[in-house]
């Protein structure tokens, strides 16, 4: 039917009729809105109310702490303590939330104290001595437990976790090890992480960066084909010698992209002497870090340029939608390990992609991406359109956003472990109730990676995954499962056969570690190994690599010079940066360990 109103409608009028994806929106927000996820969020004067460090806390770059880029715990735990799915007792609840400021805590510019100045690590101490003592936490050894911090220093131990501390370090052990079970919301899922050891975590769900845009601006409502998106393709971000193989990428890509039409491709901190930007659209030029200007620029683009950046992901990603820019995604472990709740949106619908190969080679990838600008306006229209029915899933920042949600319902669907639902909805029927609606939100096929390290031992009754046929099963239960857990060796003497009766009736309920649940064409045993062989080998090629990116990046245009009026110039590496770390300017800690923005 939509087709024959199309045949005799205007190319505009049909552009905003209902799609089929719109229609299928309306019908997942249907259930939605009768869902119940219960959660208990702890309180009481062992656990941080947002008065420890946020009013004394800066970002980075001497930004308000609510506007850095890794402060989604400040949106999530706002929106959770007004929340309708929360309980006022444990014993109701299906998921347990512990409230951190974890970035807030870690920021250089508190130098490693509280507003009270309070050690950060005694207080993080005792928040987990608080949970440790609860019932609920013994249950299952804090499985069903969810943190939220996208810094990376949650990943790191003393030394390197608080260089600038003025009070000096305190051991992290107590806290690591009592969330070593617990479910975490990061900026990436460390299911992949290098070297494993860093996320001390069981489960990952994706949480995402802080958008910067202007709300009152309104940008995600000018279609793609309007007179104020009168930039084609964007991107504006770091390209330094930092030595990372994702920044020697932009370095090998910005070049190669300098001739799309009315396009604006420009860096800071690129290496050699690129001219200035200058103008209304500038390509390959050196640009300062100007948050007003990239605002501007971004709700103007039709295209947002998402190239990764030291990690797979990047904030870019969350500025275009919260602008109404066109994704468009240059970074191939992305799907596996960088995008937030994808049983939740349907990403393949929203955004393009595009493979790093391309880019890669002397001929490029400028071709590939420029062929996007020639897709009609009505099929950009009806893709933005069912990107900005999306948006509040995605954009911490924004008025009815529903990332808290989207989170715990991914934190269920992805991280319980069997025996957990199941001792949950045997436990109260309204939690039952719960877990069978529950089966019904995962409409999009989800084969992102969320367990930290794959368990050996495959437990059965331990998989996690299981509450949705459109996700992988994962056995990643850690030391949380009693059927696994602490299995005693074999010996012969009498006192321990009560003790090997009990170990042979736990190893009865452990399947072969070959065993693979789901679809197999969709959720392939061996994805984890793929992934992690294509890290390997990338490291193992990084040296080789990242000579020959900066060596394209290097070569001028055909028929240029090295740099021209209007703002147009050449990347040129300079070898003498290659092997170091360039500062980063205003609110970074001189001379600290630190993990360099994705920006």
């Amino acid at each position: 039917p939509r087709q024959l109103a199309c045949s005799w409608r205007s190319v505009q009028s049909c552009a905003q009729m209902p799609t089929d994806e719109e229609e299928d929106a309306d019908r997942i927000d249907a259930l939605r809105s009768a869902l119940e996820l219960p959660f208990y969020l702890y309180e009481g004067p062992s656990f941080d109310d947002g008065s420890w460090f946020e009013a004394c806390s800066r970002g980075l770059r001497g930004e308000r702490i609510e506007e850095d880029q890794y402060s989604g715990e400040h949106y999530w735990l706002a929106q959770l303590r007004r929340h309708r799915w929360r309980v006022a007792q444990p014993s109701a609840a299906l998921l347990f939330v512990v409230p951190l400021y974890l970035n807030a805590a870690l920021q250089p510019s508190v130098k490693g104290a509280s507003c009270n100045g309070t050690h950060f690590q005694v207080l993080l101490d005792a928040t987990a001595a608080a949970v440790a003592a609860t019932e609920q936490y013994a249950r299952h050894d804090g499985a069903d437990h969810v943190i939220v911090s996208n810094s990376w220093k949650l990943t790191q131990t003393p030394p390197e976790q608080a260089p600038w501390s003025k009070v000096g370090q305190l051991p992290n052990e107590l806290f690591r090890r009592t969330f070593r079970n617990a479910i975490v919301g990061h900026m990436e899922s460390h299911g992949v992480a290098k070297p494993p050891s860093s996320a001390f975590w069981r489960c990952s769900v994706v949480s995402p960066y802080v958008a910067n845009y202007d709300e009152a601006a309104a940008a995600h409502r000018r279609p793609p084909a309007s007179k104020e998106r009168d930039v084609s393709f964007y991107f504006q971000g770091g390209a330094n010698n930092r030595g990372t193989r994702g920044y020697a990428f932009r370095q090998a890509a910005l070049p190669q992209l300098q001739d799309l039409p009315a396009a604006h491709i420009s860096a800071f901190s690129l290496p050699g002497k690129p001219a200035a930007c200058g103008g209304a659209v500038s390509t390959n030029c050196r640009a300062g870090r100007s948050s007003g200007a990239f605002r501007s620029l971004m709700a103007r683009s039709r295209f947002n340029l998402v190239l990764r950046g030291d990690s797979p992901s990047s904030r870019r990603l969350y500025d275009g939608v919260a602008a109404g820019a066109l994704s468009v995604l240059i970074s191939d472990e992305l799907w596996s390990v960088g995008l937030p709740f994808p049983c939740l949106v349907p990403w393949r619908k929203i955004a393009f992609t595009i493979a790093e190969r391309p880019f890669l080679s002397s001929t490029g990838a400028a071709a590939v991406v420029g062929a996007l600008d020639k897709l009609s306006p009505a099929s950009l229209g009806r893709t933005q359109r069912l990107a900005n029915r999306f948006r509040r899933d995605l954009i911490w920042n924004t008025n009815g956003s529903r990332v808290a949600e989207n989170l715990l319902i991914t934190a269920a669907l992805r991280c319980l472990p069997a025996h957990v639902v199941r001792r949950a909805a045997a436990r109260a029927a309204a939690l039952a109730a719960a877990l069978r609606a529950l089966r019904q939100h995962c409409p999009h096929g989800d084969t992102s990676v969320a367990c930290v390290a794959p368990d050996a031992s495959n437990c059965a009754g331990c998989e996690t995954g299981d509450l949705a046929s459109a996700t992988p099963i994962e056995h990643c239960c850690a030391d949380s499962c009693p059927q696994c857990r602490g299995l005693p060796a074999r010996n012969r003497s009498s006192a321990s056969r009560a003790a090997n009766r009990s170990a042979s009736r736990a190893a009865a309920r452990c399947v072969p570690a070959d065993v693979y649940y789901g679809e197999p064409m969709r959720h392939d045993a061996s994805r984890r190994g793929a992934i992690a062989a294509y890290l390997a080998q990338a490291d193992k090629d990084a040296p080789e690599a990242l000579q020959r990116w900066r060596k394209l990046a290097g070569q001028a245009r055909p028929g240029s010079g090295g740099g021209s009026a209007g703002g147009r110039g050449r990347l040129k590496a300079r070898g003498d940066e290659a092997s170091g770390l360039k500062p980063r300017g205003r609110g970074a800690a001189a001379g600290s360990s630190r993990r360099p923005l994705s920006t």
